[in-house]
C-alpha cells in the first residue's frame, strides 16, 4: 500500500469516527473520547505523511499552547493527579477542533453525511422522549425516576443532559441545513428548519431543563438579531414552539411544577421569603466558595478540577454552605470555576472569546441597521451562536474540564476554521 492509499484510508477512518461522536456522546464520555484520540492520531499520521503542519502555524494556536502551558504548570503545583492530569491533557480537544477542520477540507462531503446523522438523531430523540413522557418509559424500556427533580432523558439514561445535548447542537443542525449542497435539502431547507427546531423546542421542555430552555431562548434571540434570511425562515416556528412550549407546561403538572414553580421557589420570588436568591441557594453557595477560592490565589487560581478538593476540607467550608449541599465537583458556571481553578490568567482568555463573539454580532448590527444587510454569513451565524450560548456568563453550566462538554465546547470549533479559511464567514 503506497502513501497516497494509506493516507485517504485514515482520512477515511477518521471520517466516519468524526461522524459517529453526536452517536456516541448519547452513550456517555468514554467513547467519544475514544473515537477523538484515534481521531487525532490518525490525522497527525496524515499530516506528517503529507509534510504539513501549516495549519497549526497562527497565533491563536499559539495563544492556546500558552494558556495550556499556564493551566498545566500551575496544576502541576497542586500535587493533585487528578488536576494535573486533566490540565495537561486538555491539549486534545483544540487539536480535535483542528482537526475537524482538516477532514472537512479533506472531503467537503462530510458535512453532508454529518447532516443526515443529525437529522436522524434529533428525530429520533424526539420521538423516544416524547415516548418516555407519555409512559414513563423509553423505546427500549428504560425508566428513570428522580423523585427529587423530574427529568425526561431518553437514551442517555441516567445522565440528566438530553435539552443539553438538543440546546448545544441545534445551531450546529442549522448551519449544517444552511451549508448543504444536496438539492433535496435546499429545496426543502425552510421546511426541515421549520420542522426541527419546533421538535427540538419540544424535546428541550420535556426534559425539564431550564438552563437549556435558556440556551434555546438565547441561540433563537441571536440568530433573530444577526440573520436577515434565517430570520424570515425562523420566526414562524419559534412562535409555534412557544405556544406548544407553553401549553405544555401550562396543562401538565409536574412539566410546571419543574419550570416555573420550581423555579420561582428557588430564586426566592414567593410570599415570606427573605430575599431573591441568585438561581438558588445552593447555586449562590458554590459561587461564595469560588469566590473566596479566587480571592486566595487570585492570579494563576487552585488548578483544574480542584474545587471538590478545596470543598472537603472543613475549615474553607462553612455549615451554611454545608446545609445547602453547595460543596460539589465545580461551581457550575465557567467563569466562576475560571476565576476559581485558573485565575485571572484563564477568566481573561473567557472573557477575551465572549467579548470577540460580541464584536462580531454588534458589528453585523450595525451592519443591518445602516446597510441593510448582514455583514456574517448565514452559517458563519449559526457557528457564533454555538459560542455564544456556550460562554454566556449570566447562566448556570457544566464541568469545563468535563471530557463530554470539553467535546461538544470544542465540536464547532473546525467548522469555524472552514468557514473562515474558505471565504465564507463574511457574506
Amino acid at each position: 500500500m503506497n502513501n497516497i492509499n494509506f493516507q485517504n484510508h485514515l482520512i477515511k477512518f477518521s471520517t466516519i469516527l468524526f461522524c459517529l461522536i453526536p452517536i456516541a456522546l448519547i452513550s456517555g464520555p468514554f467513547i467519544p473520547d475514544l473515537f477523538l484520540v484515534l481521531i487525532i492520531f490518525s490525522s497527525f499520521i496524515v499530516l506528517f505523511l503529507k509534510k504539513d503542519f501549516s495549519i497549526f502555524k497562527n497565533k491563536f494556536f499559539y495563544a492556546f499552547v500558552v494558556f495550556w502551558l499556564i493551566l498545566t504548570i500551575n496544576s502541576f503545583f497542586t500535587f493533585n493527579f487528578s488536576s494535573i492530569k486533566s490540565a495537561s491533557l486538555y491539549f486534545r480537544f483544540f487539536l480535535f477542533g483542528i482537526v475537524i477542520f482538516l477532514l472537512i477540507s479533506y472531503n467537503k462531503n462530510i458535512l453532508e453525511h454529518l447532516l443526515k446523522i443529525f437529522l436522524l438523531i434529533f428525530l429520533i430523540l424526539f420521538l423516544d422522549a416524547t415516548y418516555q413522557f407519555i409512559f414513563s418509559k423509553n423505546l427500549i424500556g428504560f425508566v428513570y425516576d428522580n423523585p427529587h427533580n423530574f427529568r425526561i432523558t431518553s437514551f442517555f439514561g441516567k445522565d440528566e443532559v438530553l435539552g443539553s445535548y438538543i440546546s448545544r447542537f441545534v445551531p450546529i443542525l442549522i448551519f449544517l441545513i444552511v451549508n448543504s449542497q444536496n438539492k433535496l435539502i435546499k429545496k426543502y431547507k425552510s421546511v426541515l428548519i421549520f420542522f426541527y427546531l419546533i421538535i427540538s423546542f419540544i424535546v428541550v421542555i420535556l426534559s425539564g431543563e431550564r438552563t437549556s430552555i435558556a440556551l434555546f431562548f438565547l441561540f433563537t434571540l441571536f440568530l433573530l438579531f444577526s440573520s436577515i434570511n434565517l430570520r424570515k425562515l425562523i420566526i414562524f416556528p419559534i412562535l409555534l414552539s412557544l405556544l406548544i412550549g407553553g401549553s405544555l407546561i401550562y396543562f401538565n403538572e409536574t412539566l410546571k411544577n419543574r419550570i416555573i414553580s420550581s423555579t420561582l421557589n428557588q430564586l426566592g420570588v414567593y410570599e415570606g421569603s427573605e430575599r431573591l436568591v441568585l438561581f438558588s441557594k445552593t447555586y449562590e453557595g458554590h459561587y461564595k466558595i469560588a469566590l473566596n477560592m479566587f480571592k486566595e490565589k487570585p492570579i494563576f487560581g487552585h488548578g483544574a478540577k480542584m474545587f471538590r478538593f478545596y470543598c472537603s476540607k472543613e475549615k474553607n467550608i462553612t455549615k451554611e454552605l454545608i446545609d445547602v449541599n453547595a460543596c460539589t465537583t465545580h461551581p457550575h458556571n465557567f467563569y466562576a470555576q475560571f476565576l476559581s481553578e485558573t485565575g485571572l490568567t484563564g477568566t481573561i482568555a473567557l472573557f477575551f472569546i465572549f467579548f470577540y463573539i460580541l464584536k462580531e454580532f454588534s458589528i453585523n448590527l450595525f451592519h443591518q441597521i445602516k446597510f441593510r444587510k448582514q455583514k456574517l454569513s448565514d452559517e458563519a451565524i449559526c457557528i457564533l451562536s454555538v459560542f455564544f450560548i456556550t460562554f454566556f456568563p449570566f447562566l448556570p453550566s457544566g464541568n469545563f474540564f468535563n471530557n463530554w462538554l470539553s467535546i461538544i465546547i470544542y465540536y464547532p470549533l473546525g467548522f469555524l476554521i472552514y468557514l473562515i479559511k474558505y471565504k465564507k464567514y463574511n457574506v
